[in-house]
């Protein structure tokens, strides 16, 4: 998907707040100067996932790696560990537990100390609660048609903490279609607060299905960097479930039979699909329609319009 300028001013503010810590000002002067750099020369094949690894790294090299991120990944995963008895309780006194676990899941996309500037708890609990949130109905019948002519599903996962959630849906998948092959991704290494193996060992996932990676810190799955053996298993799937902004910001407009689910965490999701913040999203790759604004200038004036794509 294409790099928009909000999506490079958020993340070299991003960048900016991680490095507030360090008293260096000579050297957080030279690290802001070539992540701007970096962003500058990206050409269009570059997604805000892939441009964000990129900063991650040469911030690394500038002030080594983040333990304290590292720390908060593990607490947030023993928190959602700590709440998955009670939730999935809650979910199995559903009608539908899959729906339900599904909007659990898509729940859990809130923890996200990129796309936030801060986390809560309790806001996040607070979610939960929301008599609005629903999955919808039209599109939720296309994926269990779906999964009942599927044979290979890949489910690629997000953030520390959802993956619990994530879990979840992945034992409600497996109740009701056994024989569905069940692929589970994570990523290749450290990416901000997403999920990598260690994660998935920690939330469980490894003891319910296979998991593979995305053999890189970008927070989104970028087909052409992908190793042959994961480019397979993706091209080989039936179905495939990708959870967050990321994933819909790397592989949108890819072909593939995907369907999204996350939360609109930040302003230009919401622009794109005409809701308030924190509103929750089930598309799928063919049929999804989202608001992009166009600006036409012809001799030094601006015109802007809004398209639907």
């Amino acid at each position: 998907m294409q790099l928009y300028a909000r999506c490079m001013c958020c993340m070299i503010n991003q960048q900016e707040r991680q490095i507030r810590k360090y008293d260096d000002e000579e050297k957080k002067a030279a690290f802001i100067k070539e992540i701007m750099t970096l962003t500058g020369n990206c050409g269009p094949e570059y997604s805000a996932p892939w441009v964000l690894a990129l900063m991650t790294e040469i911030r690394e090299r500038y002030f080594g790696k983040d333990e304290e991120m590292s720390q908060k990944k593990r607490d947030f995963n023993q928190f959602l560990l700590d709440l998955e008895e009670e939730l999935d309780k809650m979910i199995q006194k559903n009608e539908d537990p899959l729906k339900e676990a599904m909007r659990f899941a898509r729940i859990g996309n809130y923890i996200d100390f990129s796309a936030l500037e801060c986390v809560s708890e309790e806001e996040f609990l607070k979610l939960f609660g929301n008599e609005k949130d629903r999955i919808d109905e039209a599109e939720y019948g296309y994926l269990c048609q779906d999964l009942q002519h599927a044979s290979r599903l890949v489910y690629i996962m997000d953030n520390c903490g959802e993956i619990v959630l994530d879990k979840l849906v992945i034992r409600e998948l497996k109740k009701l279609y056994p024989s569905l092959h069940i692929t589970a991704m994570v990523r290749g290494r450290e990416a901000v607060n997403d999920a990598t193996v260690e994660d998935a060992q920690m939330a469980g996932i490894t003891k319910e299905v296979p998991v593979i990676t995305n053999n890189s810190s970008i927070t989104g799955v970028v087909l052409s960097e992908l190793p042959g053996e994961t480019r397979e298993v993706l091209d080989k799937a039936d179905l495939i479930l990708a959870k967050g902004q990321g994933n819909f910001e790397s592989l949108h407009g890819c072909g593939k039979n995907i369907y999204y689910l996350f939360l609109c965490k930040c302003e230009l999701f919401s622009q794109r699909f005409q809701v308030e913040q924190f509103q929750g999203m089930l598309v799928n790759e063919k049929r999804v329609q989202i608001q992009e604004r166009r600006t036409e200038w012809n001799f030094g004036h601006a015109s802007t319009s809004t398209m639907e794509k």
